[in-house]
């Protein structure tokens, strides 16, 4: 068995106002996820052209294409990567899931998340201080930085949201759930993840004990 947590601080910065922080958790038994569709040439071709991408390690790359994945077609998305892990991991399904139908099949496409070095290096930042004190999951580091304190540190001066996520290391599995709000009032990941002014993003991964790994999923709107 291995247990998997989510956690959403949500901030908008016009000026910088918080709203709550929630916690949700979820427990699945270990099984291989279902056939994946094949990557879309359209996402990996936007993603390569911006200089960032090429530097990521894989599980960020990974990150990066299938929140693309997600938000250029919402409705694809449940269809080809939401429904197969339903199927596999039944105990998923109740209210939140058809709330996340509704939501993922009346939303629109939405505009791509490209890499951010401010972000990048933010949300590996608070990831890495995480991981040295193996400290919970927080939006606030070991050092006493607020998400606020972060981003006005890193140069984002406009809206910005940051979701964190805890468990094993498989993006598509706890990309989905992040979805899904399990024990979350608000949707508050659904909401950061579908936000259309969100378009630039930063992830930072960094190991914890028992072969798990805390995921920093940092956004912005266009700063320029």
């Amino acid at each position: 068995m291995f247990h998997v947590k989510q956690f959403i601080l949500l901030f908008i910065l016009f000026p910088f106002i918080s709203f709550s922080q929630h916690f949700g958790s979820t427990v699945l038994p270990v099984k291989p996820l279902p056939v994946l569709p094949a990557k879309d040439a359209l996402i990996l071709d936007l993603l390569q052209s911006a200089p960032e991408y090429n530097s990521l390690n894989p599980y960020q790359k990974e990150w990066f294409y299938w929140t693309n994945y997600s938000r250029r077609n919402p409705k694809v998305f449940w269809d080809s990567v939401v429904v197969p892990i339903l199927e596999n991991y039944p105990t998923l399904n109740n209210s939140n899931t058809v709330s996340l139908k509704s939501d993922l099949y009346n939303s629109t496409p939405l505009p791509p998340t490209k890499p951010s070095l401010k972000l990048l290096e933010t949300s590996q930042r608070l990831a890495s201080e995480l991981s040295s004190k193996t400290a919970s999951p927080s939006h606030t580091s070991p050092s006493g930085a607020t998400f606020s304190d972060r981003m006005k540190a890193s140069g984002i001066t406009k809206c910005a949201g940051e979701n964190i996520s805890f468990g094993p290391l498989n993006p598509v599995l706890m990309l989905v759930l992040l979805y899904l709000d399990e024990g979350v009032q608000g949707v508050g990941h659904r909401r950061a993840l579908l936000n259309p002014s969100f378009v630039e993003m930063g992830i930072g991964i960094a190991d914890y004990p028992d072969n798990k790994a805390i995921v920093v999923q940092d956004f912005a709107c266009e700063q320029k």
